[in-house]
C-alpha cells in the first residue's frame, strides 16, 4: 500500500509512536522516526528493525522549536528527495486545574501539542509541493479535542486547536493534492496512561464512559491513521475520526458516565 513511500512519524517511541511506525511499515512505507532525543529516536528504529523492519532512519526535533523542527527536515533532504507521509504524534498533558496550573506549563502543552503540529507539517507541505506529492497528514488530536475533560485547560486547548488547524490545513493545502485528517483516541493505554490502568476504579468507570465498556488499543489508533493515510482513503480529508470505543457517541445525565474520563482521560 505505502511501498516507495516516505512517512515521518513524530514522537515516534512513544506507544501510540511505535505503533503507527509499524503500522505503516508493514504496509511498506518507509519510516523516518523523529523524537526529542537521539537516543529515543534509535529506540523506535531498532524496534522496527528486530521486527525485520531495518529500513528505517532516526532524526532528533524537539517539535517545540521551530529552528529545531526545519534542521531536522533540512537532514532529511540530504536522505531523501521525497516526504509522502507526515503523522503529528508527538504530545503531553497534564492533570492540572486553571488554579495550579502555571503559565510555564500551559506554554509547554501548547508549544509541543500545537506548535509542533503547525511546524512539521509546514516543513512537509512545503516539499510537498515543491515537488508535486500529493502527500498525507494525519495529526494525533484526541476526544479531549472534541469535548472538555476537567482538570485539563492546556491539553483540551492544543487538541481543540489541532482539530481546527486540521480542517483548516485541508482545505489550504487541497490544491496542492495533500490531504489533512485527524485521529481522536479515546482510552488508550501507553507509558504515558499506564498509571490509570492501575485504578481499579478507572477501569470499572470505563463500563460506563465507553459504549464498548473497555480501552483501546495503540494499534486501533495506528490502524485509523493508516487508513487516512492510504489510497482507501482518496476521497477523505479535513476529518476528524474519533477511535474511542464510543466514548463520543452518547453523553447524559443519567448515569456517571463521565466521572471516569473527568478524573483521568487518556489519549496521546
Amino acid at each position: 500500500m505505502f511501498k516507495g513511500k516516505i512517512a515521518v512519524v513524530t514522537g515516534a517511541s512513544g506507544g501510540l509512536g511505535q505503533a503507527i511506525c509499524l503500522a505503516l511499515a508493514q504496509n511498506g512505507a518507509r519510516i523516518v522516526a523523529i523524537d526529542i532525543s537521539e537516543e529515543r529516536a534509535h529506540v523506535a528504529v531498532e524496534t522496527l528493525r528486530t521486527v525485520g523492519y531495518a529500513d528505517a532512519i532516526a532524526l532528533t526535533a524537539n517539535v517545540a522549536s521551530a529552528e529545531s523542527v526545519a534542521e531536522a527536515f533540512t537532514q532529511l533532504d540530504l536522505l531523501t528527495d521525497r516526504i509522502d507521509i507526515l503523522v503529528n504524534n508527538a504530545g503531553v498533558r497534564e492533570i492540572k486545574s486553571i488554579f495550579d496550573l502555571a503559565p510555564g506549563e500551559w506554554d509547554r502543552v501548547m508549544a509541543i501539542n500545537l506548535n509542533g503540529p503547525y511546524y512539521c507539517a509546514r516543513e512537509a507541505a512545503i516539499r510537498m509541493r515543491d515537488r508535486q506529492i500529493h502527500g498525507s497528514i494525519v495529526n494525533i488530536a484526541s476526544v479531549a479535542g472534541l469535548v472538555g475533560i476537567r482538570n485539563r485547560p492546556a491539553y483540551c486547548a492544543s487538541k481543540h486547536g489541532v482539530v481546527g488547524l486540521t480542517k483548516n490545513l485541508a482545505f489550504d493545502l487541497s490544491p496542492y493534492g495533500i490531504r489533512v485528517n485527524a485521529v481522536a483516541p479515546g482510552a488508550i493505554p501507553t507509558p504515558m496512561t499506564e498509571v490509570y490502568y492501575s485504578d481499579a476504579e478507572f477501569l470499572k468507570g470505563l463500563e460506563h464512559a465507553v459504549a464498548l465498556g473497555n480501552s483501546g488499543t495503540p494499534e486501533a489508533i495506528a490502524q485509523a491513521a493508516a487508513y487516512l493515510c492510504s489510497p482507501q482513503a482518496s476521497f477523505v480529508t479535513g476529518v476528524v475520526l474519533p477511535v474511542d470505543g464510543g466514548f463520543m457517541a452518547e453523553k447524559s445525565f443519567a448515569s456517571n458516565a463521565s466521572k471516569t474520563f473527568n478524573t483521568a482521560a487518556a489519549s496521546t
